[in-house]
């Protein structure tokens, strides 16, 4: 009879403890960035010429973020407002320039390291983050 006991309450506070263990688990997530993809060019929105198994299976799987705008016209500018949460003209991320204009300014060549990215927020919420691919913001 004692054993049984045992038995119960190492079960009950087993569960109880997985329980626990999902109520801090923090959900996972995957920004993916691609220049010049349309909208129309994955399998999971209607292509039929470009063939994307592993990122249909993805959306398919997932949350698919569909409201989405870019904030500048060219790749870098675009990006560095993606992952600011921030319109990057207002801390002077405005072009896409390999070589500078006579006005341009060299203190606004790439991201400010002053500027918090979403990496940035997301470790003081615990995530371990990483990138992968290309950067090309200073």
């Amino acid at each position: 009879m004692k054993i049984r006991k045992i038995l119960l309450v190492l079960i009950l506070s087993n569960g109880w403890v997985k329980a626990q263990q999902n109520v801090d688990t923090k959900p996972n997530f995957i920004i993916i960035l691609a220049d010049d993809l349309g909208y129309g060019d994955l399998g999971f929105t209607g292509s039929t010429q470009i063939k994307t198994p592993h990122i249909d299976a993805l959306a398919n799987s997932g949350v698919i973020f569909t409201e989405a705008y870019v904030s500048a016209p060219v790749c870098a500018p675009s990006r560095a407002g993606l992952i600011t949460g921030r319109n990057q003209v207002n801390f002077g991320y405005d072009n896409n320039l390999s070589v500078p204009l006579p006005q341009f300014n060299p203190q606004y060549s790439g991201l400010p390291v002053s500027e918090k990215t979403i990496a940035d927020r997301l470790s003081e919420l615990g995530y371990v983050n990483g990138i992968v691919g290309k950067w090309h913001l200073g």
